[in-house]
C-alpha cells in the first residue's frame, strides 16, 4: 500500500575494481544508475569503456542478425507456447560467461554472412532468370534467332511489333511498299480475342527510321526482347530451365547447410547475447559516472531496505572504495517502486499501465484490488466458468516458472475467477442454468438452492442496487484518500473543502434519498438533511476561494454543487456490473437451449449437443473474461483513479541481469 522509501548514494570506486564491483551490483539488481554525466567527461578509462560498448553492440548486432535468419531453420524448436510460459534453460552466470566464446561465434557469424549473401545472389539470379523465362515465352514462336531482336548483325537488325488487328494489313501493306524485298517479316499465331496483332520484323540497320515511321502511323508498339537473348526462343528456353535448375540446387544446398547449423548457431547467439547484453548494461551504467585517472565516481537510487544488502557487497572492497549516502540533487525526483503485500501485488501490473505513482503520493494497487478482484468476480459472474479458469490459471501457475509480470497477471485472473466462484454460486449460475436445464443435474438443485442467495434473472433491481452501493462506496472511498493525502501534505483546506465537502455533500444526499424512499426515517432522516446542508455549505463557501470579489467566489461556489451530476454518472457507471453478470448469464441459458433442443436428434443428438455445449461455453468463457476484465479495469482507472491518483513518477529501473533466452539462476552462478 505504500511506495518504497528510496535513499541516493555516491561511491567513489578504484578503477582497478571498478567492473568487478559493478558486476556484483547488477547481481543485486537494486541500483539505478543516475546518469548524470553519461560519459560527458572524457579519459583514458571513460574511453576505454566506450570502446569496449561499441564492441559488444557490434557483437549484438550479430547475434540478433543470427537469430533473425537462423530461428526460421531450426530443427528442435521446442514449443514456443512454452517459451511464452517461461520454459527456457536455467543457468549461472558464471556458467554464461564461461560459455561466452567470442572467437568462435565471429568466425560462424563470417560463414553465416557469406552464406547469406550466397544464397540472397542466388535467389536474386533465380528471379532474374524465372523473369527471362516467362519473357521467352511470349517470343516462343519466332522463327529467327532472337539476336538479330537484340544487337542485331553487322547490317541487319530487328524488332517484334503489336498492331491493332484492324491496323495490321495495313502495317504489312505499308512494310512492303517501303522496304520491297529488303525486309522480311512473321506474323506470330494469334487467338481469335487477341485485339492485336505480332510480327517480328527483320530489315536493314539503314532502313529502322522508315520501320518506326511505318510503326508510329499504324500506331503499333515495340515489344522489348531482352538484351540475354541471342538463340532462337525454343533454345533460350532450354538455356534458362537449365540455369533456373542450377540455381535452385545452388540454393537449396546452401540452405541445408545452414540448417545443418542452425541449432549450433542458435545455441551460440542466445547464450553469448545474453551474456553480452548483460555486459553491455553494465558498461552502459559505468559510462554514466565522473571518471578521473584511477578513480570512478556513481551516483545511484536504491531501496531504503537494500542499504545493508549494498553495503555488505562493498565490503570487500572497503580500501579501493568511498560510499556514502547524499541527497537529491535540486528539482531531481526519486524513482517509484512499488511495494505491497503478497495478495494484492499482482495488480501492480496494472497501476504502472495506467502510470506510475509521483514519489511520496499514493499507490492505489492495495487500495484498488479488492474492488477490482470483486468487480471482476460480479462480471463474470458464473461458478463454472470461474472454476475452469482458475484450474487452469492455478496450473499454468504451479507448473510453470513464468516471466514475473506474467505469474502476477495469472495470479490477478485466479484471485478474481474464485471471486466469480463465490458469486456465481451466490446467483445460481453455474455455466449458465445447466444444473436446473438439464436432467441428469438435477440431483444438485438443493445444493445449489441452499447456496444461493440471490436471483439476478427474476430479480435484477436487487442486485443493480448492490452495484450502485458499491459504486458510492468506491466513489467516497476514492475522495477519502484525496483527502488524507491532502492533509498530510499539509494542504488542510484543500483537504477539508475540495474532498471533506464533497463527502459531506454526497453523503447527506444519499441518506436523504433513503429516508425520502422510506428506507430510513426518524432522526436519521432529520440527520441527513442537515448533513447534506452542511456539506452544500462547504462547497459554496470554499470552491470559488481562487476567485477574486465576493460575488465571483459566490458565484463560483454555487456553480460547483452541479458537479454533484459527476459523481451521479461516476456511480451509475457501477451498473455495470449487473449488465455483465446478466448477459454472461443469459449467454449460458442460450447456449444450454440450444443444446437440449439438439439432443433430441436421432443417432447425432447427443454429439451434437456435447460440442454445442463444450465450444459454446468456452466462446462464453472467452468473451466474458475480456469484457469483464476491462469493464472491471475501466471502473478503477476512470471513477476510482480520477479521485485521488496522481501518475507522474518514475519507473524505478536498476542495473541488473536481464536475459532474453535464458533464466539465471542464483544457486548456479
Amino acid at each position: 500500500m505504500a511506495l518504497a522509501e528510496m535513499t541516493k548514494a555516491r561511491i567513489a570506486v578504484h578503477r582497478s575494481v571498478a567492473d568487478e564491483l559493478v558486476g556484483k551490483l547488477q547481481a543485486l539488481g537494486c541500483c539505478e544508475f543516475t546518469g548524470e554525466n553519461s560519459g560527458a567527461v572524457d579519459s583514458a578509462s571513460m574511453t576505454h569503456l566506450r570502446a569496449r560498448q561499441r564492441h559488444i553492440d557490434e557483437l549484438l548486432s550479430d547475434v540478433r542478425f543470427t537469430v533473425r535468419l537462423l530461428e526460421p531453420l531450426e530443427v528442435n524448436k521446442g514449443s514456443s507456447f512454452a517459451r511464452m510460459l517461461g520454459d527456457v534453460p536455467t543457468i549461472g552466470l558464471s556458467e554464461l560467461e564461461a560459455k561466452a566464446d567470442e572467437e568462435r561465434f565471429r568466425t560462424f557469424v563470417a560463414d553465416l554472412r557469406e552464406k547469406e549473401r550466397r544464397a540472397t545472389e542466388t535467389r536474386a539470379e533465380l528471379s532474374r532468370l524465372k523473369g527471362l523465362l516467362a519473357q521467352s515465352m511470349l517470343l516462343n514462336s519466332i522463327k529467327y534467332p532472337l539476336e538479330f531482336f537484340t544487337t542485331g548483325t553487322e547490317f541487319v537488325g530487328g524488332a517484334v511489333y503489336t498492331v491493332p488487328k484492324a491496323s495490321a494489313a495495313g502495317f504489312v501493306s505499308k512494310i512492303g511498299s517501303e522496304l520491297g524485298d529488303l525486309a522480311e517479316y512473321q506474323k506470330l499465331p494469334e487467338n481469335d480475342k487477341d485485339t492485336v496483332s505480332t510480327f517480328a520484323v527483320l530489315f536493314r540497320k539503314s532502313d529502322f527510321e522508315k520501320v518506326q515511321a511505318a510503326a508510329s502511323e499504324f500506331s503499333a508498339g515495340r515489344v522489348d526482347v531482352p538484351k540475354d537473348f541471342a538463340l532462337t526462343a525454343e533454345e533460350e528456353r532450354s538455356r534458362l530451365t537449365a540455369g533456373i535448375e542450377k540455381a535452385e540446387k545452388e540454393e537449396a544446398l546452401l540452405c541445408a547447410d545452414m540448417s545443418s547449423r542452425a541449432d549450433e548457431g542458435l545455441d551460440m547467439a542466445r547464450y553469448y547475447g545474453d551474456y553480452w547484453s548483460i555486459l553491455s548494461d553494465r558498461i552502459g551504467s559505468m559510462i554514466s559516472g565522473v571518471p578521473t585517472e584511477d578513480v570512478f565516481i556513481w551516483s545511484f537510487w536504491m531501496p531504503k531496505e537494500c542499504l545493508g544488502t549494498v553495503e555488505n557487497a562493498l565490503r570487500p572492497y572497503e580500501e579501493l572504495t568511498e560510499f556514502s549516502l547524499i541527497g537529491p540533487d535540486e528539482g531531481e525526483l526519486p524513482p517509484t517502486l512499488l511495494k505491497n503485500p503478497g495478495w494484492s501485488s499482482s495488480m501492480e501490473p496494472l497501476t504502472l499501465m495506467y502510470g506510475t505513482p509521483t514519489y511520496g503520493g499514493v499507490d492505489p494497487t492495495s487500495l484498488m484490488a479488492p474492488f477490482f478482484f470483486l468487480f471482476l468476480g460480479m462480471c463474470f459472474g458464473d461458478a463454472g466458468y470461474g472454476l475452469v479458469l482458475s484450474g487452469v490459471f492455478g496450473y499454468f501457475i504451479v507448473r510453470h516458472q513464468l516471466h514475473p509480470t506474467m505469474r502476477k497477471f495469472f495470479i490477478m485472473i485466479t484471485i478474481g475467477m474464485l471471486c466469480s466462484v463465490v458469486f456465481g454460486a451466490l446467483t445460481g449460475s453455474w455455466f449458465g442454468d445447466s444444473v436446473t436445464a438439464f436432467t441428469f443435474l438435477r440431483p444438485l438443485v438443493p445444493l445449489m438452492g441452499a447456496m444461493q442467495f440471490l436471483d439476478p434473472m427474476n430479480d435484477p433491481m436487487t442486485l443493480l442496487t448492490i452495484s450502485l452501493g458499491l459504486g458510492f462506496v468506491q466513489v467516497i472511498f476514492g475522495l477519502l484518500i484525496a483527502f488524507k493525502n491532502s492533509w498530510k501534505n499539509g494542504d488542510y483546506t484543500g483537504a477539508l473543502a475540495d474532498n471533506g465537502g464533497w463527502i459531506l455533500f454526497l453523503c447527506g444526499l444519499l441518506m436523504t434519498g433513503l429516508s425520502v424512499s422510506g428506507k430510513t426515517g426518524g432522526p436519521a432522516g432529520d440527520l441527513s438533511k442537515y448533513i447534506a446542508i452542511a456539506g452544500a455549505l462547504v462547497l459554496v463557501a470554499t470552491q470559488g476561494r481562487t476567485k477574486t470579489g465576493i460575488a465571483g467566489k459566490l458565484f463560483s461556489g454555487i456553480l460547483s454543487l452541479y458537479n454533484v451530476t459527476g459523481y451521479l454518472g461516476d456511480v451509475l457507471s457501477y451498473s455495470r456490473l449487473l449488465a455483465l453478470g446478466l448477459g454472461s448469464a443469459a449467454v449460458g441459458m442460450v447456449i444450454n437451449l440450444l443444446a437440449k433442443l439438439v439432443a433430441g436428434t436421432p443417432y447425432v443428438g447427443i454429439l451434437l449437443a456435447v460440442l454445442i455445449f463444450v465450444l459454446g461455453h468456452l466462446f462464453s468463457i472467452a468473451v466474458n473474461l475480456l469484457g469483464a476484465f476491462i469493464h472491471s479495469l475501466r471502473l478503477q482507472y476512470v471513477e476510482f483513479f480520477g479521485k485521488f491518483y496522481d501518475a507522474n513518477g518514475r519507473d524505478f529501473a536498476p542495473l541488473r541481469n536481464v536475459t532474453t533466452f535464458a533464466r539465471l539462476s542464483e544457486d548456479k552462478q
